[in-house]
């Protein structure tokens, strides 16, 4: 392999994050968070679902139906 090639990370579509999925959990997530027809490194996607899991919740919708 040429230096270019270990240099350059391999990109995978949301198709094969899913499909490589080990749980159910998972390829929720992944579905969510990945969209069709963009490329990503596997980086990429530790990245993306790392920042989804800490965002804050929004019960707000919650606290609302409660209220009627």
């Amino acid at each position: 392999m040429s230096k270019e090639q270990e240099a350059t990370p391999q990109k995978f579509s949301k198709e094969a994050f899913l499909d490589a999925s080990k749980s159910t959990q998972e390829r929720l997530i992944l579905q969510i968070v990945l969209q069709d027809d963009v490329s990503y490194t596997k980086e990429d996607v530790e990245k993306l679902v790392g920042d989804w899991k800490k965002k804050p919740v929004d019960d707000s919708k919650k606290r609302e139906a409660k209220k009627a």
